[in-house]
């Protein structure tokens, strides 16, 4: 089968968890079926670095992002987006994720390589079932955005901000909405996820399965045991609203909780996204390590890794790394909904505050309850998630779409 990957942004190199898991895809895909990753990239010569993953049955076609092409592109782009955003009530993302050149690109792509599947990652490209006829689509929604639209809404501060990213939100609802009511076949990351939009009103009819994931658990080098005790990370992009509240969550409402019984405890922040109103929060128990390619040395030797998400959907990818490594984890239940983890055994499960702080502070003192917990998130994702039988779990979805 020759299968097309429609990816408004190129996933190499990987700078973030989603990343990792797209071209995970592409190598379970690859093993056996034909594939081409049409993608844009955001900087000159990016074309040219994507070529690098091309190979075997690897195929990359790619744009320059319209608005990257110059600083008058940028700024035509930013005023004619947001133009046309007001006019036309399309959320200005969209416009920048699905410009008619990308669009473009995936349709000629698909024509000219006689794609058997187009699958379109994210509902932004809910224009290509219009455009693209005669071709076999699915949509992969990497999380059911306008469910969780109230509960972002709810945490921000202010009537005005608050009226101003209602707006936004139900702009965003609608075309989400459009782009479910245009596809026939719905792939989420979760069964979580499947079953919820099953039963969403409209869904009637609608082919919706739920994507198989791996990570490559041979690349999580568990050698390092020597654990520091006092050491607690928490990973993400923080330019994600969700991981930036999670952020401020913990730092604010947990973290001194922790700290007050014991004081040696810190906060090692990992990812990019972080500015000067953030740090000026911290204090001086948290560390900001920015981004770093290799997070086995930090999952290595922390004593456990926090999920305090309040909000969000899909699949939390730093769940899988923490398990991969067999790190510890203590998360909320948004943290790891979907996944099918076991509160107690394959993590530790926190709903408030004050629970957060008391599970940290008891994986922090009982290195032996940490150890098990870690070794069963392991045990979880050789049995979830491992490459080894992928191009198997990806053949059973691709079966049900013929």
């Amino acid at each position: 089968m020759r299968i097309l990957l429609a990816l408004s942004y190129s996933p190499y190199p990987v700078s973030r968890g989603t990343d990792r898991l797209i071209m995970n895809l592409i190598k379970g895909l690859s093993e056996r079926h034909e594939v081409d990753l049409v993608t844009m990239v955001l900087e000159r010569g990016g074309g040219e670095v994507l070529k690098e993953i091309e190979g075997g049955n690897v195929s990359v076609h790619s744009i320059l992002a319209p608005n990257r092409r110059s600083a008058a592109h940028r700024a035509y782009y930013k005023m004619s987006n947001l133009l046309l955003s007001v006019l036309g009530g399309v959320p200005v993302q969209v416009m920048y994720a699905a410009p008619d050149a990308f669009l473009e690109l995936i349709i000629n792509t698909a024509k000219k390589r006689e794609a058997d599947l187009v699958l379109a990652s994210y509902w932004h490209l809910y224009e290509l079932p219009r455009l693209l006829t005669g071709t076999k689509l699915a949509l992969i929604t990497h999380d059911i955005d306008y469910l969780i639209h109230s509960q972002r809404l709810s945490l921000v501060s202010g009537s005005i901000p608050r009226f101003l990213k209602g707006i936004d939100a139900r702009r965003r609802a609608r075309i989400e909405r459009e782009a479910y009511r245009r596809y026939e076949t719905i792939i989420t990351l979760t069964r979580k996820d499947e079953e919820t939009l099953r039963n969403e009103s409209g869904m009637s009819g609608k082919r919706i399965l739920t994507l198989p994931l791996a990570m490559d658990l041979d690349v999580f080098d568990r050698s390092e045991t020597d654990r520091e005790n006092d050491r607690i990370v928490l990973m993400g992009s923080f330019d994600a609203d969700f991981n930036r509240d999670a952020l401020i969550h913990f730092i604010v409402d947990v973290l001194p909780l922790v700290v007050e019984r014991r004081p040696h405890a810190r906060l090692d922040v990992i990812g990019a996204g972080i500015d000067k109103r953030l740090k000026d929060m911290a204090g001086p128990n948290v560390t900001f390590t920015g981004y770093v390619e290799d997070i086995n040395s930090h999952l290595g030797r922390c004593a456990l890794m926090v999920l305090p998400l309040r909000y969000g959907g899909g699949v939390r990818i730093r769940m899988l790394e923490a398990a991969a490594m067999g790190t510890p984890v203590v998360s909320t239940p948004t943290g790891i909904a979907g996944m099918n983890l076991v509160d107690g055994r394959d993590y530790i499960e926190a709903s408030t505050p004050v629970d957060m702080a008391d599970n940290v502070l008891r994986l922090m003192s009982d290195r032996s309850l940490a150890g098990e917990i870690g070794r069963n998130a392991r045990i979880w994702a050789e049995r979830n998630v491992s490459m080894g039988d992928y191009p198997d779990r990806l053949d059973v979805m691709l079966s049900s779409l013929e």
